[in-house]
């Protein structure tokens, strides 16, 4: 499954917007970064596809009161997904001529009573609630790729608070297949832990324990430690599981369980950890699911994630996951330009009360995290801390109105000095220092 087409209408800060997110050529972006200060919709655009994408039915499970989400309640929003069928996703709707694109639309209604049409009949509703518009290729989409026991149309989100549990606790080895709305937990329950990872682990150990030739258990294992090392920096490596279900790696010369990894570490496996797990419940005839293909939505990548880490992520996770499309929101510079040259990179912002979105090209070529930052993919003035750009403006102010007499002279003086040491224009007393050089052009070309 890829995600061609996102709209949203009536939405949050969202009038009528739609992204995106295929080439011309009608191939979907492998990654798409959305980029945008706080409270520009983000995570919003990431909760819609969720919701989309879990399907009627585990929307409600997500959202089962969705206030707050009508922008104009005298009207209904609406949300709506363009999907493609993926050859791994399973089932095939039409007869003579098979249909492989499909559109999932909901209403959302506000707390002002509405009377909306849904077919032939009308309904008058006075709460918030989410709507499915009815027709064949969703009843057909409920059964083929909402399901949760379906084959393939995988899709899952994380929010900004993915985390494994902090609890010491003993984990029963076992395993319940899971639902589609657990796909996408955490991007509405900020306090739900990413369990799986850890209860998946014990329960393949305890299989192996009773029999060291389960095949099936061995080759999960193998497959999930594999993606989740190949995400964790450096030379670390899962050390086996303890009597009492603490998962332990080897890490520095030490062996150290879960809990007493750090949040960094704990935010890598517990994504990985999660994602791979699912990965092999919607693929169970794939010998590595982490080739397989689907829509995965990350919100706040960044989160918990030294500098050298957000570097590396995202190509961490595209080598890991060559087949998956990722969605993903951050404010971090590095992260943006690591995502490669075939990447869509989205900047929201906020005019006049609508979410203009500007398509940020050739990002990765950015060269620097300043030239990065000072581009309109962040947008900021100066990468100096506020203090420094004072400094640097007043020196400027003072140089333009010499000559200088008294306090403003010490201060220019005092400057002067501070500008050497931070050097942002090369060497001051350097002829051929850029402050200089301009100085000599405007000299010799303004009358």
């Amino acid at each position: 499954m890829r995600v061609t087409e996102l709209q949203l209408q009536n939405l949050k800060c969202f009038a009528d917007t739609t992204f995106s997110f295929s080439h011309k050529k009608s191939e979907t972006y492998p990654w798409v970064t959305l980029l945008g200060e706080n409270g520009v919709g983000k995570s919003t655009v990431l909760q819609a596809l969720a919701l989309l994408l879990a399907g009627p039915e585990a929307a409600k499970e997500l959202m089962p009161r969705p206030t707050g989400w009508v922008r104009d309640e005298s009207q209904p929003g609406r949300l709506t997904v363009k999907l493609r069928q993926d050859a791994a996703d399973s089932g095939t709707f039409g007869d003579k001529v098979q249909r492989k694109a499909f559109t999932v639309s909901y209403q959302i209604t506000g707390s002002q009573p509405l009377t909306i049409a849904i077919g032939e009949k009308s309904q008058t509703y006075t709460e918030p609630v989410l709507l499915e518009k009815p027709d064949r290729p969703l009843s057909w989409l409920r059964t083929q790729a909402f399901a949760s026991g379906s084959q393939g149309w995988f899709a899952a989100g994380y929010g900004a608070f993915r985390r494994l549990t902090r609890v010491s606790q003993v984990i029963v080895p076992s395993l319940d297949a899971p639902k589609r709305s657990s796909n996408f937990f955490t991007q509405f329950q900020e306090d739900t832990a990413l369990s799986a990872f850890e209860r998946w682990m014990v329960y393949l150990d305890y299989r192996l324990a009773k029999d060291e030739n389960d095949a099936e258990a061995q080759r999960m294992k193998t497959v999930g430690e594999r993606a989740i090392v190949k995400l964790l920096p450096g030379d670390v490596q899962i050390a086996g599981v303890t009597r009492t279900g603490q998962i332990e790696f080897a890490l520095g010369g030490q062996r150290v369980s879960t809990i007493g990894l750090s949040d960094g570490f704990r935010s890598i496996i517990a994504l990985a950890g999660d994602l791979i797990w699912r990965l092999l419940q919607a693929f169970p005839d794939l010998d590595d699911p982490t080739q397989a293909p689907g829509v995965v939505l990350i919100d706040e990548l960044d989160i918990h994630l030294h500098p050298t880490w957000q570097r590396e992520i995202a190509g961490w996770l595209r080598q890991g996951f060559p087949n998956l499309q990722f969605l993903v929101a951050t404010h971090s510079p590095l992260i943006a330009a690591g995502a490669g040259a075939d990447a869509l990179t989205l900047h929201l912002a906020q005019t006049d009360g609508q979410v203009d979105i500007v398509e940020i090209p050739y990002i990765h070529l950015a060269g620097t995290v300043e030239r990065t930052l000072t581009s309109p993919a962040f947008g900021l003035e100066s990468t100096y801390t506020p203090a420094t750009a004072r400094k640097i403006q007043r020196y400027h102010e003072l140089r333009r109105g010499r000559p200088l007499q008294g306090d403003d002279k010490k201060e220019y003086q005092h400057l002067e000095v501070f500008m050497r040491e931070i050097q942002p224009y090369g060497d001051l007393s350097s002829p051929d220092s850029l402050e200089n050089r301009i100085d000599a052009f405007l000299t010799a070309h303004l009358p």
